[in-house]
């Protein structure tokens, strides 16, 4: 199976949230708890004979799906006349999700909610036009299935045990079936497909999955005292997507003001690795940041701290936290002459360049994207 480099609706959300797990909660700190109390397999034996919502909602296992179903406005459409085949995720599978990304199941439905047109999509990645029982859906092994978002999966029979290769590979099994609906059937699945995203092309699939005309940072720049910050950014040439993200989240007026500040300037390639991680176009993670205003000035002020600090100010400083503008906190790591940071969900960012000169403070070059 080819693999859609561009389907992303997990992915871009995971994107999303890896950038900016605290900012529905900064001044808490993101939790990684979990709280749902569904079985991996639940039992739907004696589940409603209704459509395929009211079927859901009265197993009790998937109190996840049925909320994000309201939220995006498809409880309608799946209470119509159908007939509708569902691949349901449980409140197990999608905690599963939520404890990969290291953050709650709140946190999860909240970054998903957050982007209704991506939900939707992959929602709607779940759902089969017509009503297939499990009788014929072993009869598809190794064919592909189109869903009612326009993309495709493909089933894979092995024995007994039936999965759907999703989109990027990943094989989700099939753990309950045939549980019957007026408007169609549910099969119950153990994770979250991932979904198409919006808008998608289905011929692209040839496409690599970042194809960056951005220049390595390859040599250090001093800056210019002469400059503000995000005029020496600009005149780098290096910080494209560092840039498109402050001129949508308003903050080039601020770190263009008298400051002091210190600014942490991951590099378009720090930004390309994060989408490489992910396997989507950095243009897609970037819209899917932007398109979130909350979570678009969050990540750009979680690289900025209040005053001017020095790389030898930094380097007395290991151990220590720094607050930053997003009112979240970075851990100064100091081990030689290496000077890194680290995020509040642990991950590492090293400073690859420093003090570069501005006129309203300084920039640290680094070489990831905090969280």
């Amino acid at each position: 199976m080819k693999r859609p480099i561009r389907h992303a609706g997990m992915a871009v959300v995971a994107a999303t949230l890896l950038l900016t797990t605290a900012a529905c909660g900064s001044n808490n700190g993101a939790s990684t708890s979990t709280t749902a109390q569904a079985t991996a397999t639940p039992d739907t034996s004696s589940a409603a004979v209704g459509n395929v919502v009211d079927v859901a909602i009265s197993a009790g296992s998937f109190t996840v799906l049925a909320q994000l179903l309201t939220a995006t406005g498809l409880v309608e459409t799946l209470s119509g006349p159908g007939p509708f085949t569902v691949f349901a995720p449980t409140d197990a599978a999608f905690e599963a999700v939520a404890a990969g990304q290291e953050i709650s199941l709140d946190e999860m439905v909240k970054g998903l909610i957050a982007n209704p047109k991506l939900l939707t999509d992959m929602l709607l990645y779940h759902v089969v036009s017509g009503n297939i029982p499990a009788a014929e859906v072993v009869t598809l092994n190794g064919k592909d299935v189109e869903t009612l978002s326009g993309e495709k999966w493909t089933v894979i029979v092995a024995g007994e045990k039936v999965s759907i290769e999703d989109g990027f590979g990943r094989m989700v099994n099939v753990i309950d079936v045939d549980v019957s609906a007026s408007n169609g059937v549910i099969h119950v699945i153990d994770s979250v497909l991932d979904g198409a995203l919006p808008d998608f092309d289905g011929n692209d699939q040839e496409a690599a999955p970042t194809t960056s005309e951005f220049r390595n940072y390859d040599e250090t720049f001093d800056g210019s005292t002469s400059k503000n910050i995000v005029e020496d950014l600009a005149a780098a040439g290096n910080f494209t997507a560092l840039i498109e993200m402050l001129t949508a989240g308003g903050q080039i007026e601020t770190l263009s003001g008298p400051g002091p500040f210190t600014v942490f300037a991951p590099t378009d390639a720090a930004f390309e690795s994060v989408a490489a991680e992910l396997g989507i176009p950095l243009e897609d993670l970037l819209s899917e940041v932007i398109a979130n205003p909350e979570m678009l000035v969050y990540t750009n002020t979680h690289h900025v701290v209040s005053g001017k600090l020095s790389a030898a100010e930094l380097a007395g400083m290991n151990g220590q936290k720094l607050e930053t503008l997003a009112g979240v906190d970075v851990t100064v790591i100091v081990d030689g002459e290496k000077i890194s940071l680290k995020d509040g969900r642990g991950r590492i960012a090293n400073v690859i360049d420093a003090n570069v000169a501005a006129s309203n403070g300084v920039i640290h070059v680094l070489d990831n994207v905090l969280a």
